[in-house]
């Protein structure tokens, strides 16, 4: 059987794996970048605006610019509530299997030692491994 360390490895990886793949196809990645790009171009007009010193302007790129975000948001909600959904369930069931595992690290972490519990190593695994995984998939 493998060890602890390995198992939460594994399903950490899965885990942050399943979600960016969410996240690929409930959004559209072109739309996104569209917007991105709208909302910078926005808000440096207003930057250049404020210094030029027409506040309408600004204030009417703040306003263009709130509404790209508006939609930023919109196109986020599908794949963050998808997200959300197996995430809980999937931590449910971490917590229930691993509640009492101490994973042993390999080296030492200044401040936390060698050894965590379980949840923490997830956290350590997945930050990393969710923003390779959507670099390599496109997800910004």
């Amino acid at each position: 059987m493998l060890s602890a360390f390995l198992q939460v490895t594994m399903v950490s990886l899965g885990l942050s794996f399943m979600l960016s793949l969410l996240y690929r196809f409930l959004t559209n990645p072109d739309e996104m970048k569209r917007i991105k790009k709208e909302m910078k171009f926005y808000k440096e007009k207003s930057s250049e605006a404020q210094k030029a010193g027409d506040k309408a302007k600004a204030n009417e790129y703040m306003k263009d610019m709130m509404k790209a975000s508006q939609q930023q948001f919109k196109q986020n909600m599908k794949p963050m509530m998808a997200s959300m959904l197996v995430f809980f369930i999937v931590l449910g069931w971490m917590h229930s299997t691993f509640a009492s595992v101490l994973v042993q690290l390999p080296v030492t972490i200044p401040f936390a030692g060698n050894d965590l519990g379980w949840f923490w190593w997830y956290i350590l695994i997945t930050i990393p491994c969710t923003m390779l995984f959507r670099k390599l998939l496109g997800v910004d």
